[in-house]
């Protein structure tokens, strides 16, 4: 039994010996790259606390004020909490509070050219046009010659500029399912409001063939998504179908897509900027006829497929 003990106790001296030696190598590889962080009574500070109640996600909060150095790595803070504000923590749980410098601004503006500036341009009335050249609107930082260059270029280009959408005749867009069997979701439950405004944008889509009557198999749900308005604008809403069982057996197109970045890059030596806005673009790209059979969806008053690309 005496032997046992000196063996055990010889163990565990050779486990403490192995476990000083892993940590002195550990904490030579972590100083490598370790600065010492030093603060002053009266820094600000951000602290990393737990977020409530999740005790494994942290976020920094703050900033807080350092009240005292209590160690060589701890700080008694000021969280301004209600119970116990001051706390002792340790330096690994703190990060230096940076403030902004302020900004000084000076305009220097001739007299008179207060009358001369122009207005700046109603987004909302350009919008509600009738779609010709008239309701571009320009950057206010263009010359009077540039600008009259620009809208000499939109009228001679005029035809391709209006509110209802057109039709191009150079692609068609199709939807490849594979082998797999149609998919048909039940209709949403919707409020007598609701099925009111599906009505109203149901007609109008046929009005304008976007949309006709069908009798595919398939069947998507359809939901009504509020539109992104200006502040104190009506609300409004935005006619959308739910495809998501038709996305998941949808074979999706490998066609690498531009990354952004590097179209930016591109863009970098630009002297001017030019952005257009198809007018529905989607409804500019036609279907093709197994394409217009997998976009059927219903309605509480009937059963449509899409003639062109849909909205959401």
């Amino acid at each position: 039994m005496l032997a046992l003990r000196n063996q055990m106790t010889r163990f565990w001296k050779e486990a403490q010996d192995n476990l000083e030696a892993s940590q002195e190598v550990m904490k030579q590889w972590y100083d490598q790259k370790a600065t010492l962080v030093e603060f002053q009574p009266g820094d600000k500070v951000w602290v990393m606390e737990p977020v409530e109640p999740r005790a494994l996600q942290d976020r920094w909060s703050g900033p807080f004020e350092i009240k005292e150095r209590k160690g060589e790595a701890t700080y008694l803070v000021d969280l301004k909490t209600p119970r116990n504000p001051l706390r002792v923590l340790h330096v690994n749980r703190l990060k230096a509070h940076c403030e902004r410098s302020e900004i000084n601004m000076l305009l220097v503006t001739d007299e008179g050219t207060e009358e001369e500036s122009e207005p700046l341009p109603d987004l909302l009335s350009a919008q509600e046009g009738d779609g010709s050249v008239s309701g571009v609107i320009l950057s206010g930082t263009l010359t009077l010659n540039q600008k009259g260059d620009c809208y000499e270029l939109l009228e001679q280009f005029s035809p391709l500029f209006s509110l209802t959408p057109g039709l191009t005749h150079l692609c068609v867009h199709d939807i490849d399912t594979g082998d797999s069997l149609p998919v048909k979701n039940k209709i949403y439950r919707l409020s007598d409001k609701v099925k009111a405004s599906i009505k109203e944008e149901v007609s109008k889509m046929l009005t304008l063939g976007v949309i006709e009557k069908s009798s595919s198999p398939w069947a998507s749900p359809v939901v009504l998504v509020p539109k992104a308005t200006a502040p104190g604008a009506k609300p409004e809403l935005r006619f959308c179908v739910d495809y998501r069982g038709l996305n998941s057996v949808t074979r999706t197109d490998a066609h690498p897509i531009p990354r952004a970045d590097e179209l930016v890059d591109r863009l970098g030596a630009a002297k001017f900027l030019s952005t257009f806005d198809l007018t529905s673009g989607y409804w500019q790209i036609a279907l093709t006829e197994g394409a217009k059979e997998r976009s059927a969806f219903s309605t509480p008053d009937g059963h449509y497929q899409f003639r062109v690309m849909p909205f959401g």
